[in-house]
């Protein structure tokens, strides 16, 4: 979460760890810590409030009528990520349409004095309907626009797959948690100059590009967006089209940064996404786990497992044995 604010230039004045023995279905924290944060907010002069974890709206506003500060879940502050780090007409449009959503289920904190708009010129048309009422039918309209224009991409995108597939064009798909280096492992194997940088979701557009595995074989890659720990259910819903991308795909390549010390937890939770968004467990047991950022580290990797490769996509180094991990799998 603090690697989350940090990429949204939140400054950040204060962390809490609570342990909830029982969830308050109004605050989702007990009295004795929502007492503790009244104190820190007025003491330190706080504006926001961030909690890691999901709230439900009738949560969310509680928390700002107690605490009068701004709060904000963790599902807001990722799609807040994603919607700086949209490039692309789909990329906004996918955005958007998680916002949409997570939006909708918010209005009663926009709209807390329902005020009645005016039904008709004459008596006949009634009290008219609660500003929440037309607030929630206006997103829905546009909910549906978004995901009509959606489905063109996604039918798109099913043309060009059949056609590849029609050559026997196969395919690879990089994945893995945000920030791995999946970008940068691109472009040194597909000699693209793809823009990487050091920041949390940087890729949000999925990118294909052909790589040369020998003289006679080549491949396509796909670079996808990365993923994190509970993701928002927005989000996979809205990237769909994206997602269906690795789905698609013939091979997968799960990139981990090997100097992260929750690495195994981050590849079950990749493994986790890839399950749920509709992968075979054939295909997520004989991807070929990737184990990248050996240059920031002195020890010299030797793969013990032949499904392992460990690489450098900022020096090079490796790729030569997983382009050949690659040919074999084929």
């Amino acid at each position: 979460m603090v690697n989350l604010c940090v990429n949204l230039n939140i400054n950040i004045l204060g962390k809490k760890t609570v342990n909830i023995k029982k969830i308050n279905a109004s605050t989702l924290i007990g009295r004795g810590t929502l007492a503790d944060l009244l104190d820190k907010v007025n003491l330190k002069k706080l504006n926001l409030l961030i909690c890691n974890s999901s709230l439900t709206p009738n949560q969310q506003r509680n928390l700002e009528n107690i605490l009068k500060v701004k709060v904000v879940d963790r599902s807001g502050i990722i799609i807040e990520i994603f919607a700086k780090r949209a490039l692309s007409n789909e990329g906004k449009l996918q955005v958007q349409l998680a916002e949409m959503v997570y939006r909708k289920s918010r209005l009663v904190r926009a709209w807390t004095h329902l005020e009645r708009q005016r039904g008709g010129t004459s008596f006949v048309g009634g009290p008219g309907e609660l500003q929440i009422e037309l607030d929630r039918r206006l997103i829905q309209e546009r909910i549906e626009k978004i995901k009509k224009r959606l489905k063109n991409v996604s039918k798109r995108r099913s043309i060009q797959r059949k056609q590849r597939s029609r050559n026997n064009f196969k395919i690879f798909a990089i994945v893995g948690y945000t920030n791995a280096g999946k970008t940068l492992l691109f472009n040194q194997l597909t000699k693209q100059k793809k823009e990487s940088v050091n920041k949390l979701f940087a890729t949000l557009d999925t990118k294909i590009s052909r790589v040369f595995l020998n003289n006679n074989l080549s491949v396509g890659l796909i670079d996808t967006v990365g993923f994190i720990n509970n993701i928002p259910t927005q989000l996979i819903e809205s990237f769909k089209a994206t997602l269906e991308e690795i789905n698609e795909s013939d091979y997968i390549i799960n990139v981990v940064d090997i100097n992260d010390i929750n690495f195994q937890s981050k590849i079950n939770t990749t493994k986790k996404i890839l399950k749920e968004t509709g992968v075979s467990n054939h295909k997520i047991q004989n991807m070929i786990t990737v184990f990248n950022k050996i240059d920031l580290q002195d020890k010299e990797f030797k793969s013990a497992n032949i499904k392992t490769n460990y690489v450098s996509a900022l020096t090079g180094d490796g790729l030569h044995e997983l382009k050949k991990k690659m040919t074999k799998s084929i």
